[in-house]
């Protein structure tokens, strides 16, 4: 998960925004009922019975939405149990989802009123400190008999919001010479099923001097017990090595396949973007030869229809001369044909004249 608040990590404005915005979202609830419940696995049994016998009064310290608190109610059957936090708006979702409990907002850092308990409990908190063993200190003085922790262990790839790296080396086995490293248990927590955490956490339990003696404890209920491994049990870890081992090259080959489907998509996109400039070049030319030929079109319907009309006027034109030119010609026969008819006339005059003469002529000669 990747931060994107504005106010400084891990200071009281940054964790009530995250309890506003996405603490649920990221499942921040399931993960304080996660790490209640491999705490309470991890406890030694003098230390449940403890509890379970004397019912101390019990504070889980940074307790967030409360949760987790629930849980340790549960699984140790705490009658006397406080949850204390920092953001007040943690707090208030807490009452509102757990009225039972008591919870209470403080923050140690400020010098803000604080109770005593017998025991206080923490489940990862410390490391989103720069200093965890000095808040530490300060968190001893109001423990009378119990400190315990539950911390990420050799957290060496740390997450953005954890500012401290828990380890062999840097574990101190006294709070202010008050309280003492009395137990520690390191566990895979990313073994546990549905977990919340893929990793190592690390149970520590600090006692006082008064306590220890009182508990008369031994070296057996110092360190945690493990059962030897079965052969069935060996084979079945050896299976499960092997099936990890398989699993972690399964997933590197899922990696490789995502970087060449991440290369081929860039590439499927790139010639993608290309046809679709070459599609949108192509539909602007087949728009601008559209516009042409429909221009085109336009020039010859205009020019059919001028001609047309040119056509139409040198018709009737020439209908009209073929009319004057009838006409002409029938005016002409007709003084053709009145012409031929007076020739005709004077043709018979002449032939009548000449008849007559050519008759008088004769009968002179024979008288």
């Amino acid at each position: 998960m990747e931060t994107t608040h504005s106010e400084k990590i891990n200071s009281t404005q940054y964790w009530d925004q995250r309890f506003i915005t996405d603490w649920k979202d990221n499942h921040g609830v399931e993960q304080s009922q996660f790490f209640s419940r491999i705490a309470v696995d991890r406890l030694p049994p003098w230390f449940i019975h403890y509890v379970k016998q004397h019912q101390p009064s019990f504070c889980d310290w940074g307790c967030a939405m409360g949760n987790g608190t629930r849980i340790l109610c549960e699984l140790l059957s705490l009658k006397n149990v406080t949850g204390i936090d920092f953001s007040q708006v943690a707090i208030e979702e807490a009452r509102s989802s757990y009225p039972n409990i008591q919870f209470i907002a403080a923050d140690i850092q400020k010098g803000e009123d604080f109770p005593l308990f017998d025991i206080i409990f923490s489940s990862n908190t410390l490391e989103h400190f720069d200093n965890p063993w000095e808040i530490l200190e300060r968190l001893s003085c109001f423990a009378k008999q119990f400190i315990v922790l539950l911390v990420p262990f050799e957290e060496y790839n740390r997450h953005f919001e954890h500012f401290y790296t828990f380890e062999t080396t840097n574990i101190p086995s006294t709070l202010r010479a008050s309280h003492y490293l009395t137990y520690y248990s390191i566990l895979n927590a990313a073994e546990y099923p549905s977990s919340y955490w893929d990793g190592r956490q690390i149970l520590l339990i600090y006692s006082t001097y008064s306590e220890l003696t009182q508990l008369a404890l031994t070296l057996s209920d110092l360190t945690e017990k493990i059962p030897a491994l079965s052969p069935d049990t060996a084979i079945i870890r050896n299976e499960q090595n092997r099936l990890q081992e398989h699993l972690n090259e399964c997933a590197q080959n899922i990696c490789r396949l995502k970087e060449q489907m991440d290369l081929f998509c860039d590439s499927f996109n790139k010639q993608l973007d290309e046809t679709r400039n070459l599609l949108a070049a192509s539909l602007s030319e087949k728009e601008v030869m559209s516009v042409a030929i429909q221009s085109l079109q336009n020039e010859v319907l205009a020019n059919k229809k001028q001609d047309s009309e040119k056509l139409r006027l040198l018709s009737s034109g020439l209908d009209t001369a073929v009319q004057c030119l009838q006409s002409e010609m029938s005016a002409d026969r007709k003084k053709t044909a009145e012409r031929l008819l007076l020739l005709n006339d004077n043709l018979d005059s002449v032939k009548e004249t000449l008849s007559r003469g050519f008759m008088s002529k004769m009968k002179n000669l024979f008288k």
